[in-house]
């Protein structure tokens, strides 16, 4: 069985069609790459996976389990990292405690820190290499931060970690740190990888599997078999040849 089967699967918000007809498999292990424009329904298909939204057409299926009508259980297999953060930076919250938090929601209130939960962040803050817990969130740098967020989704021993555009707002190198950490954690622990992104370049040469998205899916392989000419300029409306190759538009090249 698949770990994440999509059959057919359409959503919209009312006249506007998000995602049409999309249809893929991926057997674990699988290190995955979903590229394509902006508005192209990226980070509508990872809500949909999450049963965040409901499809109105299709089947969603994560390690068998039926999403929307499971998604409490699909959610205890998968670690999410969004690209918008729901924290409060003008609330004074430590790197442990913003990690905790995954943790901590599980529990009924009181919500306490207990000795478990403390040794459970410091595992996964030390595998995001992250030293200092008591660092305050909102004083990290862009990378560290993204590093905090990771480790967040990390401390309920996920199966599947779903990122949602994790090397935006990162200078090339801190992409690449990041595409490297990720890659580490999918080798050396087994964890599944299941990222969205504008750019593949940080992540190229660990050889992820590309979906080409574009309201539905364009091609699916190894990024030299999905990355040709024919197959971007079907996704890429806006692409434009010129001498040297091609230009894909908006931070694309």
């Amino acid at each position: 069985m698949a770990e994440i089967e999509l059959k057919n699967v359409s959503y919209s918000f009312g006249d506007r069609v998000a995602l049409e007809d999309v249809s893929f498999e991926l057997n674990s292990p699988f290190f995955c790459a979903v590229m394509g424009p902006n508005g192209a329904g990226k980070s509508t298909l990872l809500k949909l996976m999450l049963g965040l939204l409901k499809h109105q057409s299709g089947i969603i299926r994560i390690m068998g389990y039926d999403v929307p009508r499971e998604a409490g259980k699909v959610r205890r297999l998968i670690g999410y990292v969004p690209q918008v953060i729901d924290i409060d930076y003008r609330v004074p919250m430590s790197v442990e405690e913003v990690v905790a938090m995954a943790a901590l929601s599980r529990d009924l209130p009181p919500r306490i820190m207990t000795g478990n939960v403390r040794r459970k962040v410091r595992e996964v803050l030390e595998l995001v290499e992250l030293d200092d817990p008591s660092m305050q969130f909102s004083e990290l740098s862009g990378g560290q931060r993204q590093r905090a967020l990771i480790a967040r989704a990390l401390v309920s021993d996920p199966r599947i970690l779903l990122l949602d555009e994790p090397y935006s707002m990162l200078d090339f190198n801190m992409k690449c740190e990041i595409a490297e950490l990720l890659y580490r954690l999918h080798k050396d622990k087994g964890i599944d990888i299941f990222l969205v992104a504008h750019e593949l370049s940080p992540c190229i040469h660990l050889e992820p599997i590309v979906i080409l998205l574009n309201k539905r899916v364009y091609a699916i392989g190894r990024a030299g078999e999905v990355l040709t000419l024919e197959n971007l300029r079907r996704a890429y409306p806006g692409l434009t040849e010129v001498p040297a190759g091609f230009i894909l538009g908006e931070d694309h090249g």
